[in-house]
């Protein structure tokens, strides 16, 4: 029985040891507000390739999300702080030969290759389109270190520009995507990717724990290679990825008190790199039928704690969301946080996840959730 124990222990102490944990930070300045929501919105509608309405309104114009970690590139290590996103696939950064014109880039951590021994040029270019222009540059290749993991030979982006004033007072200097390949620009190899086939993690998965209440050294983790169960309630919810390129699966039926949110079955993706819910037409209908009847854009407040949960059935297992999540309280006024912008699919981003803990399973194809502990 002694050995049984010995042995069990060291089996869990190794388990343990193959996770590594990535501290991530929340940004203490973060409230989210009417105008944060349409910024977001905006830019989510860039990301996921949604037109973009010939009449826009003026937005906020910062970008300026809620949690984020950090990585190093470099040897000796330069350090950045970067959004780990799950709805995208690249590593970029600000570039050190930005031009001066470009404030994003000039407020921000940038990459200087020529301080760096293990850097190799590549010089291909790169762009991603946004809805105010393209944020662009080159790709290079250097060592990329995350929470002790040394990835060698990584390929990623310098930005040489960033588009409008959405990265100008952003809280983080880049992203590094966390989705799969298939969506990468250039078919850049993702970060994660080479994590695994470089032996780095001992399982082809990692998970996210978003801290709702966190502070700006504490905002939760995101785990390589591996889940914390003490992170979370029960068991995971699993379900296989529909379609790989984003995080993308499938919603058995959504409600919100009488309303249906998803008939007969819908599709929806896990997303990191937002703070936000954003609904296909019919879902964001019956919402405002529920949250916001006259479409005015205003809650009365003193009704929040009597609106209903909004629920999501997913692999058999309701997830629920309740009013307090997905109604925004701003200077005294409440107004809707789930936004529409013209896709057929939901968008779960870390109104949901901050809720639930999050594992993405790569090597299996699916997706976990699991109420936070």
């Amino acid at each position: 029985m002694f050995k049984f124990f010995v042995f069990f222990t060291i089996c869990a102490a190794l388990a343990s040891a193959n996770m590594v944990r990535v501290p991530i930070y929340k940004n203490p300045n973060y409230r989210r507000t009417p105008e944060t929501v349409k910024t977001e919105t905006a830019y989510l509608r860039s990301k996921y390739h949604v037109p973009t309405p010939r009449a826009t309104e003026q937005l906020d114009n910062s970008l300026n999300l809620a949690y984020y970690g950090k990585i190093t590139i470099g040897t000796p290590p330069q350090e950045f702080l970067v959004l780990f996103d799950s709805g995208s696939s690249n590593l970029w950064v600000p570039s050190a030969t930005c031009p001066t014109s470009n404030a994003a880039c000039q407020a921000h951590n940038k990459y200087n290759s020529s301080a760096s021994s293990t850097y190799v040029a590549n010089g291909e270019s790169f762009s991603i389109e946004y809805g105010s222009g393209s944020l662009s540059g080159f790709l290079s290749q250097d060592t990329v270190r995350v929470a002790g993991l040394t990835i060698q030979n990584q390929v990623f982006a310098e930005a040489m520009q960033e588009p409008g004033t959405s990265f100008l007072y952003s809280n983080f200097d880049g992203l590094m995507g966390m989705a799969f390949q298939q969506i990468s620009n250039d078919d850049v190899v993702p970060p994660f990717y080479n994590m695994w086939t470089q032996g780095l993690i001992s399982k082809d998965l990692f998970s996210f724990y978003l801290a709702r209440a966190g502070t700006s050294s504490q905002g939760g983790e995101m785990i390589l290679g591996g889940s914390d169960s003490s992170l979370y309630q029960g068991s995971l919810t699993y379900v296989p990825v529909s379609q790989e390129g984003y995080w993308q699966f499938a919603v058995d039926s959504g409600s919100i008190g009488s309303q249906v949110l998803c008939s007969g079955g819908c599709q929806a993706i896990a997303d990191t790199g937002t703070s936000l819910i954003v609904a296909p037409y019919n879902g964001y209908v019956a919402y405002m039928n529920v949250v916001d009847p006259d479409g005015d854009g205003y809650i009365d407040c003193s009704t929040v704690s009597s609106l209903p949960d909004l629920e999501f059935v997913i692999g058999g297992t309701t997830f629920t969301v309740p009013a307090s999540q997905y109604v925004i309280e701003s200077d005294g006024q409440c107004s809707p946080a789930i936004s529409y912008m013209g896709t057929d699919f939901w968008i779960l981003g870390d109104i949901f996840i901050g809720l639930y803990y999050t594992e993405f399973d790569m090597g299996n194809s699916r997706i976990g959730f699991a109420p936070v502990a």
